[in-house]
Parts: C-alpha cells; sequence; structure tokens
C-alpha cells in the first residue's frame, strides 16, 4: 500500500513541471507559457497574439489560412521517458518544450581538457566565437582541410 502511494505521487510530481514564471526569468530568456487547448479540443490552434514576438508576421504566415491550416497537429513526445509539453514562447504556433531540469541537455560545456576537443580552424570567422570542434579521422583520399567560411576543419578530398 505505501509503495503503490510513493509511486503514484512520483509519477505525479514528474509530469508537473511547468516553465519558470516570466517574472524569474534573466534578461534575453524567451518567456514560456504552457500551451492551453480550446475548451474540449485536442486541436492546436496559434498562441494568443500578445505572445507573438512579431505579430505582424504571424499575421502574415496566417494570412488566407483555415483555423486547420494555421499550425501543425502535433503531440509532444517523451524523451528520456519524460514528456515535454506545448508551450507559447513568442513564435506564432506552439513548440513541444522541457526545461533543463526535466531532460537534461547536453550543450558540451564540460569538455575541456579532451584530446578529441580541438580549437576552432584558424581561417574561421569571428562569429565561430565559443565553438567546439572535434579530432578529425579522415577517410582515405582526404585530408583535413579548411572550408571557407566553415567554423571547423573538414575532410576534403586530397
Amino acid at each position: 500500500m505505501i509503495r503503490a502511494l510513493a509511486v503514484s505521487a512520483l509519477i505525479a510530481t514528474v509530469g508537473a513541471w511547468e516553465p519558470e514564471a516570466c517574472s524569474e526569468l534573466a534578461a534575453g530568456v524567451p518567456c514560456r507559457k504552457l500551451y492551453e487547448h480550446p475548451q474540449g479540443s485536442q486541436f492546436v490552434t496559434p498562441c494568443p497574439v500578445d505572445s507573438h514576438t512579431s505579430p505582424e508576421g504571424c499575421a502574415a504566415q496566417f494570412a488566407g489560412k483555415s483555423e486547420e491550416e494555421k499550425c501543425s497537429q502535433i503531440t509532444c513526445p517523451k524523451a528520456l521517458g519524460k514528456t515535454m509539453k506545448l508551450v507559447c514562447s513568442g513564435q506564432c504556433c506552439p513548440v513541444c518544450w522541457a526545461p533543463d531540469h526535466v531532460i537534461g541537455m547536453d550543450r558540451h560545456t564540460a569538455l575541456s581538457g579532451y584530446e578529441s576537443v580541438v580549437p576552432a580552424a584558424p581561417q574561421a570567422p569571428t562569429t565561430c566565437g565559443g565553438v567546439k570542434c572535434f579530432k578529425l579521422l579522415c577517410a582515405e583520399g582526404f585530408t583535413e582541410g579548411h572550408v571557407s567560411g566553415s567554423c571547423c576543419n573538414s575532410c576534403i578530398a586530397r
């Protein structure tokens, strides 16, 4: 009995997450609000106009479309056993999302000191700051070289 209560409490808390309150977010972090389906429906409609980053852009995207055509009729998948949720965060239509504490995201922040991490190509554009490049293992007939505009070296034909 106690075990069953503990399991049901765990299940309830796993799906209970919500995005952080917009007032608690750092500057530049998009405000995310859970999407609410129209009452009694699973139909996905556009996000509220007051949440759009570009209301004019969304109006142009939706022009001449029926309600069924405005947004993809999506349901959110599970990732690592956790269900993502539909959120509105500035875009025209809801997207599936979960915070990093629910579904951990590998942002490659702990890669310093690994032999396989190498600096960006010397010819890389200045916009490549902070990029992570990896040591290449080029197939026969290819050699490490730079492709104009790329941050990291690539395997190019000899």
